[in-house]
């Protein structure tokens, strides 16, 4: 009974309708002509934007502008680097009145500045956050899960989960496909729910219970269970085919545990004894190919240290003042640590010294949960 009544609840604090779109379009007003600017034009300035707080200022300059930025924005993750997305302590505002717990977008170099501060329904107040994912973070309680934009703060509800036994949540967008879906797993079964829609779809999978990430990778949907790769198909049918990859023999299975990131045309995956692979799909079956030494150097990764959020990485990291073949990792307290990408992560971690203001910062302002997005 007291479920049934959360879930009323929800549905009565959170839009689920089907026409409820995942961003929501803000009414934003720019100077006269600025809006007629050609959207050639506007993609040549977004790239050459210095910081994340340009681009959000870009923006929310105005509609045009905006529909312009989200035109092109799943090729934007790996120029800007990720902010941290964190909740804060209940807050009260400068009348003294309780306003409820709040969450915000910092920018690590100007930590006490939020770029943006959300309040959202109370009703979430009643749930845990499991993850973070491609700019949205997913609240759960029980059987019910909202979904947030980290941006806006839209909220929207999937339809009451058929099982009371949830395992791996996460939410992905694949780039080639107009639709969002929220992912779930129950022991031996996998479920999809396509944003808006009124229902679950369900394949049978077999220990799916033990599906540790899932990555959207030139519009396909790969998953790693154990040291083996799956690609999920959505249409025309919900289904799971094993991907097949040459697996060299000389390869040690504590490797093909380690994390898949997507990065520009390749897929990666970071091996947990200082290996990294990248994966060609040239071939049939698909290979593991070991990366050079020195190879991972244009890259800065950006990983949390319970899988909460989907690792990020920024590319030519030097021209933001970071430095390349470094992993920067968030721990629980939400302070940054660096070590490098193919170095032994089971070492003590030190502060990285670039964040020393964002770990001040967070030092003194503690939080329950932090991730990358």
């Amino acid at each position: 009974l007291l479920n049934a009544e959360f879930e009323a609840d929800i549905m009565q604090n959170i839009n689920r309708s089907s026409n409820t779109p995942i961003s929501v379009h803000r009414v934003m007003f720019g100077p006269e002509g600025w809006a007629d600017l050609p959207r050639g034009l506007l993609h040549s300035i977004i790239v050459l934007l210095g910081s994340t707080r340009d681009l959000l200022a870009f923006i929310a300059t105005c509609p045009s502008w905006y529909a312009a930025f989200m035109s092109i924005k799943s090729t934007l993750g790996e120029l800007f680097p990720p902010v941290i997305f964190r909740n804060c302590a209940d807050q009260t505002s400068s009348a003294g009145s309780h306003i409820g717990n709040t969450w915000e977008l910092i920018d690590p170099v100007y930590p006490s500045t939020p770029l943006c501060r959300l309040t959202p329904p109370s009703i979430l107040d009643k749930m845990a956050v499991v993850k973070c994912s491609y700019g949205h973070v997913i609240f759960c309680y029980d059987r019910s899960l909202v979904i947030m934009d980290v941006l806006t703060g839209t909220t929207v509800a999937a339809p009451s989960f058929p099982l009371s036994q949830l395992c791996y949540r996460t939410f992905i967008s694949p780039e080639a496909s107009p639709d969002s879906y929220l992912f779930v797993n129950s022991p031996h079964c996998l479920y999809a729910w396509r944003v808006g829609s009124p229902s679950w779809l369900h394949c049978d999978f077999l220990n799916a219970h033990l599906i540790k990430e899932m990555v959207s990778f030139k519009g396909r949907v790969i998953m790693r269970m154990r040291q083996k790769l799956y690609t999920v198909h959505l249409a025309p049918q919900f289904h799971v085919e094993v991907l097949r990859v040459d697996c060299r023999y000389y390869m040690d299975p504590y490797v093909l545990s380690g994390n898949l990131v997507a990065c520009e045309d390749t897929l990666l995956l970071l091996g947990r004894n200082w290996e990294a692979f990248s994966i060609d799909f040239s071939t049939e079956p698909a290979k593991y190919v070991s990366v050079e030494e020195g190879g991972l150097k244009k890259w800065a990764f950006f990983f949390g240290e319970k899988r909460t959020g989907q690792p990020r990485l920024l590319m030519n990291p030097e021209r933001m003042g970071l430095r390349g073949g470094l992993v920067y990792q968030l721990d629980e307290n939400a302070r940054v640590f660096s070590y490098p990408v193919d170095g032994n992560q089971n070492e003590e971690l030190e502060p990285e010294p670039c964040f020393a203001t964002i770990n001040a910062y967070l030092a003194r302002n503690p939080t329950s949960f932090a991730a990358w997005v």
